[in-house]
């Protein structure tokens, strides 16, 4: 499987999130902590041409998602990618609550019946030690909350992609891309920002074409082990490529950025942050001509 979407809007400045400046995010995490704002900018890109939205698990998606819904527009034509899990907020209820209280708490998102059924499969998991009955359990209930929203891929959160291919955990890499596919009928897919490790191990254990995302910017910011090393592997091993920080955190300029990724061959898609309705337009525009060269490549 992979995906169609060529652009996505990613969704940091909606939590806060600005690997720049702290100030910056602290401002744009203000703005969308309304929803009606959050709506109002994902409009802007779907009419502009983003035909895809990236949501973490974050405690604030139920509400996006539930908004999502009741617009006719976007709930019909906007394609969701889901980045789970939300590993800040595990660990802080792990820390604050203990891991039993913290899955009793994630349980609480559930109806009845979705509670009896997961519990019931996660439950057969501690009893017998089976870790990826527990996973399963825990990728549905991260899922709950776009429920019945056009959700067309999952990305595992970089940093277990990236723990499992260093402690080259096969048979979790493949569960989970596997549970995606037949469980929620999604594609599965992977963040990373070790690229260089991780497409190296993916190729190693034979999966075949994966949806990676990863950095890519003429800046090498986040790419590691290096930006020689991310380019040369993304020329060796088949994959679909969804290029993120792609301004490297507002440090690279939209062109500077058209001009690195239209040098590049494999770059499927790209994922891009943006906060106003004239900078996602921008965006959209510069970096659509982008993606349409690089398939030509």
């Amino acid at each position: 499987m992979e995906i169609a979407d060529k652009l996505i809007l990613g969704h940091n400045q909606f939590f806060g999130v600005n690997h720049l400046s702290s100030a910056r995010g602290v401002a744009t995490e203000q703005y969308f902590s309304s929803t009606e704002n959050v709506i109002s900018l994902v409009r802007t890109a779907f009419r502009a041409g983003v035909s895809g939205l990236m949501l973490s698990t974050h405690e604030r998606a139920r509400a996006i998602a539930e908004a999502l819904r009741r617009d006719s527009e976007l709930s019909s034509g906007l394609h969701l990618h889901i980045l789970l899990p939300y590993m800040a907020k595990y660990v802080r209820m792990a820390n604050e609550r203990g891991a039993i209280s913290m899955i009793e708490e994630t349980l609480k998102q559930a109806t009845w019946g979705e509670r009896l059924a997961i519990g019931l499969r996660a439950g057969t998991g501690v009893v017998t030690r089976d870790l990826l009955a527990i996973l399963a359990a825990l990728i549905k209930i991260e899922l709950l909350p776009f429920k019945g929203l056009n959700v067309q891929s999952v990305f595992l959160h970089n940093s277990l992609t990236d723990m499992l291919a260093a402690l080259r955990a096969k048979e979790v890499v493949q569960f989970f891309a596997r549970n995606i596919e037949e469980e929620f009928g999604a594609c599965p897919a992977f963040c990373t920002l070790s690229a260089g490790l991780t497409m190296s191990y993916f190729r190693d254990i034979g999966l075949e074409a994966p949806v990676i995302m990863a950095p890519f910017n003429p800046a090498g910011f986040q790419m590691n082990p290096s930006r020689e090393r991310c380019e040369q592997l993304l020329q060796e091993y088949p994959c679909h490529m969804v290029a993120m920080s792609v301004l490297a955190a507002g440090y690279v300029t939209p062109a500077d950025a058209a001009r690195y990724l239209s040098s590049l061959a494999g770059i499927d898609s790209i994922i891009f942050g943006a906060s106003s309705p004239g900078h996602v337009t921008e965006l959209s525009n510069v970096l659509g001509t982008v993606v349409r060269q690089s398939r030509s490549l």
